[in-house]
């Protein structure tokens, strides 16, 4: 099956459609755009990439020359056709290797509006974007709604920090989305540049480069993040000039990076304060049976489901009854009884309240009440049907696996963060946990270590890190039978040319910038997990084919 997934951001009204047989390159590519919050679509061909544009309308499409089958000037032939039928002005950009550059008059003559050498710099995708993209990719509109937002943000901050000249507060709000996460990683960034700035002094005075760098990397992200704009230029300058191995330049620089960064302490110091957060945990193993049938069927149906290991709630086909008890499971199993009118009315009322609170609704009992409950406008709602005689032991078996694929699209995710920055994993853990459970390591060495004795849902994995880097780390995680089907991400502030193709060389399952907002990290997550749900429930109800489901 094709690479098609759609990236949705709020603040971008745009679409663009990457068609390429690799990969790596669609992985690139989205990446970017994800971050700058543009929409796209991914196709691995040309045929693909015509099937998807007969049937949507795109902003943009970046495409592919050397593909098989059909190469991107055939691909924008037909492309041609599609739009002189459906009056599209959809500007194609031909997506192509460094040799391309030798031909990019011949691209255009073929009907190209522009070439974009791959693999992209996002200088360059940037230019991209603003020429052929009216207002750059963003609705106009959001944008003014993205700043009365930030506006307000900006506005609940204490006085005294805006009179900090050092900080950009606004940088500062757009990473981190909200006032009250924008002081937690400022209050973080704070706590540590004691030691971060005598590590970082230290290490120059010893010569102890591979170190110093990775502190002064570290520092460039954080900085960043906080809205420490100039400090973060000041970092970002010496890693340049240290992987150049200009010494000399390194000498003379550190000096001015850390005045400024300790400057900083004696003016922050109000920020000095911890918050603890906490988080829900999952519940119980229940399902909820409707009936108003006390007889040795419906006894039968609750013997069975408690022989499964479930935790049966009985309720009366009431709906007032119904609703009271409407939280209590995401499985409804109503077994229907009474009139053909009655019957209609719960099974309408379940139906809703399972397409409002993405419930699994199956039913079971005589075959003409069954019918008379499937008698309504969302039949397709009900799951499956168990017509007497039942085999119960089947049913119970349907149910647990139905409850399996619900509790996959439902609980809490555990997500581990490695990162050798402490101030990094603060800040990341303050973010996610909300919405996940949070484990963060500070090694490579401590996450294998963790891993031997717990299995996440999802590593976040740095790329610099002292010791293990982030390559290491991923090749002793997908040699250990174990962990090796534990899905990584890359989250990382590399995003030079070399570093992205090295990085991505080694497929993982994403790549990230720490540069993304909270917002931003936050979509891209769920994104990943309600994609990781859909392929579960798709290859679990694949598993329980022929296993007597009736719908």
């Amino acid at each position: 099956m094709a690479d098609q997934k759609k990236i949705q951001n709020n603040t971008s009204s745009a679409r663009i459609l990457i068609v390429d047989d690799m990969p790596i390159n669609r992985t690139i590519l989205s990446s970017m755009l994800t971050t700058l919050g543009i929409s796209c679509d991914l196709a691995e061909s040309g045929r693909e990439c015509l099937s998807l544009c007969q049937n949507n309308t795109y902003d943009l499409i970046l495409l592919d020359h050397r593909m098989p089958d059909m190469d991107g000037v055939d691909t924008l032939v037909q492309l041609k056709e599609i739009f002189l039928r459906t009056g599209a002005e959809t500007p194609v950009i031909c997506h192509t290797a460094d040799e391309g550059r030798n031909y990019i008059n011949l691209y255009k003559a073929a009907g190209f509006a522009d070439v974009l050498i791959k693999p992209a710099d996002p200088g360059e995708l940037m230019v991209m974007l603003m020429k052929y993209l009216p207002d750059g990719g963003y609705d106009l509109p959001a944008d003014e709604e993205k700043k009365k937002r930030i506006d307000s943000e900006l506005a609940s901050l204490p006085a005294w920090l805006k009179s900090i000249s050092e900080l950009d507060l606004m940088s500062g709000i757009e990473h981190c989305d909200t006032a009250d996460d924008y002081l937690d990683a400022l209050s973080t960034f704070t706590r540590s540049i004691k030691d971060k700035a005598s590590d970082i002094e230290r290490f120059e005075k010893e010569e102890n480069w591979p170190m110093y760098l990775l502190r002064v990397h570290s520092l460039k992200s954080v900085a960043r993040l906080v809205g420490a704009v100039s400090l973060a230029d000041k970092a970002a300058d010496l890693e340049y000039a240290g992987m150049q191995q200009e010494y000399g330049l390194v000498h003379a620089l550190t000096a001015p990076l850390l005045d400024e960064y300790t400057g900083l302490l004696p003016k922050l110091e109000k920020l000095m304060s911890e918050q603890e957060t906490s988080f829900e945990l999952p519940g119980r193993r229940t399902i909820t049976f409707i009936t108003d049938d006390n007889g040795i069927v419906a006894r039968g149906i609750v013997n069975a489901l408690e022989a499964e290991e479930f935790s049966v709630i009985t309720i009366k086909d009431i709906p007032e009854v119904i609703l009271n008890h409407r939280a209590e499971s995401n499985l409804l199993l109503y077994y229907p009884s009474g009139d053909n009118d009655h019957i209609k009315i719960i099974s309408t009322m379940l139906t809703e309240i399972c397409r409002d609170d993405n419930k699994t609704l199956c039913l079971a009992g005589d075959p003409l009440d069954i019918e008379a409950a499937r008698d309504i406008h969302d039949t397709d709602l009900i799951a499956s049907v168990y017509p007497r005689p039942i085999n119960l032991d089947m049913m119970a078996a349907d149910m647990s696996r139905y409850y399996d694929m619900s509790n996959e699209c439902t609980r809490i995710r555990t997500i581990l963060v490695i990162d050798d920055d402490p101030d990094f994993l603060h800040i990341i853990q303050k973010w996610l946990s909300p919405t996940y459970n949070v484990d963060c390591c500070h090694s490579g060495a401590s996450a294998l270590a963790y891993l031997d004795r717990k299995r996440p849902d999802l590593i976040l994995l740095d790329y610099e890190m002292p010791g293990m880097n982030g390559d290491m780390v991923m090749q002793r995680i997908r040699s250990n039978p174990t962990n090796d089907r534990v899905p990584i991400i890359f989250l990382t502030g590399k995003n030079d040319k070399e570093g992205v193709i090295r990085i991505l060389g080694n497929k993982p399952d994403g790549y990230l910038l720490k540069s993304m907002s909270h917002e931003a990290l936050l979509d891209a997550l769920d994104r990943f997990f309600a994609e990781s749900s859909a392929s579960f429930l798709m290859s679990s109800s694949n598993s329980s084919a022929g296993s007597g489901f009736e719908k």
